[in-house]
């Protein structure tokens, strides 16, 4: 008993020569210590470094997705900055292509956006829509594959957009698309913000049409809550005849897409008409006559002869 004397004053007033207080003193600390020891085990989240600044995310949280009935999504990455955010959203692959098919998507805030050269520190440069930078792209996301850019001008729901076609391994479908939309700057809304797309598709079973419908199609499912953060632009108003007297609506029939052409029916082939041979058909011989007299019948004998 006298070993733990140190620990409850009760049991004695002095251990080893020590008065009270100082006894005190020491349990004080050997607890202290000891509870630093216990709480030297566990790990807090922010202990935990990893080497790469993005994290995996629901694809719920997707800040773009692909049209309904085409590539399924499989993953989506994210990383923050300080001045946008950028995700990688996965689409199934299917091809032999090296790469992923993806859709690259970035919204930048209402502050500055920096240049495309000399940023540091956790900001995100502008990834521009000039014709080297978009090469550059091509030749990371599409390595071998030559891609031409088409000079022909398109534009989705949000705005017009530029994209390359060219042939991967084994010949399959490869679509590189790009769209940049920032909103009109004003006295009022000095930086609305701007939201940066591409979209890498490579397919061994597509066309161009096919491929390029993925760029007309995909939509936003997320935007920035901040004030004056707006790069899409307002919609167009409703048509001024909408829901006035005089003015009636017919239905339309449905419009066939850029890669379908309308049908139309086909008249039925005529049948050709038979052909007569201009060859004359052998005689057939004809049955020889038996001289045989029947039975049961009289013999009648020959004429005879003058």
């Amino acid at each position: 008993m006298k070993a733990w004397n140190f620990i409850d004053p009760k049991l004695g007033g002095e251990c080893s020569g020590l008065p009270r207080p100082a006894a005190r003193v020491l349990v004080v600390s050997w607890l202290a210590l000891l509870a630093t020891g216990c709480g030297e085990q566990r790990i807090s989240a922010d202990e935990l470094v990893t080497a790469s600044r993005s994290v995996t995310v629901d694809i719920g949280r997707a800040l773009a997705l692909p049209p309904p009935a085409s590539f399924p999504v499989t993953g989506v990455t994210q990383r923050t900055y300080e001045n946008a955010v950028s995700q990688t959203v996965s689409l199934a692959t299917r091809g032999r292509t090296p790469g992923e098919n993806a859709i690259h998507i970035a919204f930048f805030t209402a502050a500055d956006i920096p240049e495309a050269a000399g940023v540091e520190g956790n900001l995100l440069k502008d990834p521009g829509i000039e014709d080297f930078a978009i090469a550059k792209e091509m030749e990371e996301r599409l390595p071998g594959v030559a891609m031409a850019p088409s000079a022909v001008f398109v534009q989705n729901k949000y705005g017009p957009f530029g994209y390359a076609f060219g042939r991967g391994t084994g010949g399959e479908a490869c679509l590189y698309a790009w769209q940049r939309l920032a909103g009109s700057d004003s006295l009022f809304r000095p930086k609305s913000g701007m939201i940066s797309v591409r979209l890498r598709i490579c397919d061994p079973a597509a066309t161009e049409a096919s491929l390029l419908r993925l760029a007309y199609g995909y939509a936003f499912n997320a935007r920035l809550k901040r004030p004056g953060w707006n790069p899409i632009g307002d919609g167009p108003a409703p048509a001024p005849e909408l829901g006035q007297a005089g003015a009636p609506i017919y239905p339309q029939a449905p419009q066939a897409s850029f890669d379908e052409a309308p049908q139309r029916p086909q008249a039925a082939r005529p049948r050709p008409a038979r052909q007569r041979s201009s060859v004359p058909a052998e005689p057939q011989a004809p049955d020889p006559v038996s001289i045989r007299p029947l039975e049961g019948y009289p013999t009648v004998p020959p004429p005879t002869a003058p």
